[in-house]
């Protein structure tokens, strides 16, 4: 049964999917969702988009239960997938975060991505916590790549086509350059480049604008 906590919807949803399987999933909507295909087959998930963010051409899959995926205010999501699976992971995309288009999966159990404020996303962006299949060392038979979560802070610059791994944090106000693969921790005021992605410079502070805002 899916509980709509805001029926507002616009008339110009002009491709509108949602297919909703399972018991007690609720969407919650303040935001504008456009052109948007839902897909849900579990119980107890939860959909949150807050106050003036306008998300478009999402395709949102939720499999398994206890989901809670939430996209703040001010947000504008061009395009992306949001893919959740198995049980109780958590998916936050902070205030005034903009992404032009991202593949984020987050899977297996009890597993988080979290993304800060007043980032900026470029174009066919990969983040996921799992390699989606296993890995397992010859002698023990015991799995080798355990999936992990993923924080992103605040103010954080991810260049086209980078890919950001399993157990990655990333500190405020940091950069990842264009095609980076990142496998280890980036600490603040950091540009990153490379595959994997290393430290190449330090200090450093970047805006939206050509010009400095301090």
């Amino acid at each position: 049964m899916l509980h709509f906590l805001n029926k507002r919807r616009k008339k110009n949803n002009s491709h509108t999917i949602r297919a909703i399987k399972g018991e007690n999933n609720k969407i919650e909507n303040k935001g504008q969702l456009l052109n948007h295909n839902i897909n849900i087959n579990g119980n107890n998930n939860t959909i949150v988009i807050k106050e003036n963010s306008i998300i478009y051409n999402v395709f949102i899959k939720i499999q398994g239960d206890n989901h809670f995926l939430e996209i703040g205010a001010n947000c504008r999501i061009n395009s992306a997938i949001l893919w959740m699976e198995h049980t109780d992971c958590v998916l936050n995309i902070g205030d005034f975060t903009t992404i032009e288009q991202a593949h984020i999966a987050v899977t297996e159990p009890n597993l988080k991505v979290i993304i800060g404020k007043e980032c900026m996303f470029s174009d066919n962006i990969s983040i996921r916590t799992s390699d989606s299949h296993g890995i397992f060392d010859l002698q023990t038979n015991k799995r080798v790549n355990h999936a992990k979560s993923i924080f992103i802070g605040n103010h954080v610059w991810v260049g086209a086509k980078a890919t950001i791994l399993k157990g990655v944090t990333i500190g405020d106000d940091s950069i990842v350059s264009l095609g980076a693969i990142v496998t280890k921790d980036i600490p603040k005021n950091c540009v990153a480049a490379g595959i994997p992605a290393k430290v190449i410079k330090k200090n450093i502070y970047w805006s939206r604008e050509l010009e400095s805002n301090k």
